[in-house]
């Protein structure tokens, strides 16, 4: 929509006149006097949901990315909250590898999610089905200078490479269809930052003459 005063009060608006109940909202991207909100609304009949859609797209300047339903909602303000304390449940860098995949795939809605050894071109885990480990492995390597930020695979599939500064280790991403926006590159580099140094933590710990 565009970034002006009054803008998110005419589509909430909008979505009351539909009986939408609008209940959470988060700002993902601002920018050249445009922002991107992520917006959850319940709605008490499924059939609405083409004429929410229709009145939403009435305000001036609004339009709307993409629809999806939530199987579980979620507050996206403790999604990674949440996903740092079951890092730190974990007890060794591949169970925190393992933990790192499965809850960035759900909470940014990947296809798919790895965390690569670019070293020894190895998968130490993965959520859903990733590409063949060398070409993995060699994406990783080249999009160290991406850190982060999204780089087109296909016309409808962004990649993203993270490194987490242990042993060689990337985190390695894609998602299709949906726009991957500013809010949730920072929130995968803290996620992936917090799990990197947790990692070298444990094995600090495992390196130590008392863990003998």
């Amino acid at each position: 929509m565009e970034d002006r005063p009054g803008a998110l009060g005419a589509v909430a608006s909008r979505i009351g006149s539909v009986r939408g109940d609008l209940v959470g909202i988060e700002i993902l991207e601002r920018g050249g006097g445009r922002a991107v909100d992520e917006i959850v609304v319940e709605i008490p009949d499924p059939e609405l949901l083409h004429l929410l859609v229709r009145e939403v797209h009435e305000v001036d300047g609004v339009e709307v990315e993409s629809v999806r339903e939530l199987d579980t909602p979620h507050d996206v303000r403790l999604d990674p909250l949440e996903i740092t304390l079951r890092l730190l449940a974990r007890e060794t860098p591949e169970q925190v590898a393992g933990v790192l995949t499965e809850q960035m795939r759900e909470m940014f809605e990947f296809n798919f999610a790895a965390v690569v050894d670019t070293a020894a071109a190895s998968i130490v885990a993965e959520a859903g089905q990733a590409p063949e480990v060398s070409w993995l492995a060699a994406f990783a390597r080249g999009g160290a200078l991406l850190n982060g930020n999204s780089a087109v695979a296909g016309h409808d599939e962004e990649m993203v490479v993270f490194g987490l500064d242990f042993q060689g280790w990337s985190f390695v991403a894609s998602r299709r269809e949906l726009a991957y926006r500013a809010l949730e590159r920072s929130q995968a580099f803290m996620l992936c930052s917090i799990a990197g140094r947790y990692c070298r933590v444990l094995a600090a710990v495992g390196d130590s003459p008392a863990a003998g």
